[in-house]
């Protein structure tokens, strides 16, 4: 069994056993369990994440047991980074350099926009990401799952979330992109949302990025 802890968060001792157990059930090579089942007294799931190529689903009789199949072309993401950066290991997990570019963030916004006006202050997987990524263009580290609960703890309520994509987003596009592209880019992004304003979502799009191609426009 391998303990990843980067920043020696507190894992409760009795979890680590648990988890050995559990993860023996896994045939698979690469498996680990993140989240709040190694931090938390109450937990809602146990988070396992498998790495492999089989098609096969993998089941547990723990009725708590969430099970995750990462294929090795995803050890490239984001998410990935994320997800076994803290974790409980059954053995060495397989490494890969993080790719993830602008264009992937904007996919990310898109779907999370969407889902956070539709579902409020249920924070779905889409919103994790929103601000997974966000985070990381703001500063260029990687949270674990502990780390990034709080940050979505932090929120008061989905338009805080909002106001912070809004915030934050102008300065990592200045950061990151060139103006010729982000002026081409956004105001494309821009025109496709216009006819679209009707809605919620599409009209805070639209506003988003007039704002991201208006700042760039005046440095």
């Amino acid at each position: 069994m391998i303990i990843y802890n980067p920043h020696s968060e507190k894992i409760l001792s009795e979890r680590l056993k648990e988890a050995e157990q559990l993860l023996v059930q896994i045939p698979a090579k690469y498996c680990f369990i993140t989240g709040s089942f190694l931090h938390k007294e109450k937990y809602k799931d146990i988070d396992i994440f498998v790495v492999t190529r089989s098609k096969k689903e993998i089941t547990l009789k723990n009725k708590k047991v969430k099970i995750t199949t990462i294929d090795f072309n995803d050890l490239y993401s984001l998410f990935y980074h994320s997800v076994s950066k803290s974790c409980i290991a059954k053995n060495l997990l397989p490494q890969r350099p993080l790719k993830v570019t602008l264009s992937d963030y904007w996919q990310v916004i898109n779907e999370a926009i969407p889902t956070l006006l539709n579902e409020k202050d249920k924070f779905h997987k889409n919103v994790r990401f929103l601000i997974l990524y966000t985070e990381y263009f703001k500063t260029g580290e990687i949270l674990d799952t502990f780390q990034l609960n709080e940050k979505i703890n932090s929120f008061q309520d989905y338009n805080e979330v909002m106001e912070y994509v809004k915030r934050e987003l102008p300065s990592i596009i200045r950061k990151y992109a060139k103006p010729s592209y982000v002026k081409r880019f956004f105001y494309t992004q821009a025109g496709y949302y216009k006819e679209l304003r009707e809605y919620a979502a599409q009209s805070f799009l639209y506003e988003l990025t007039h704002k991201v191609a208006r700042g760039i426009a005046h440095g």
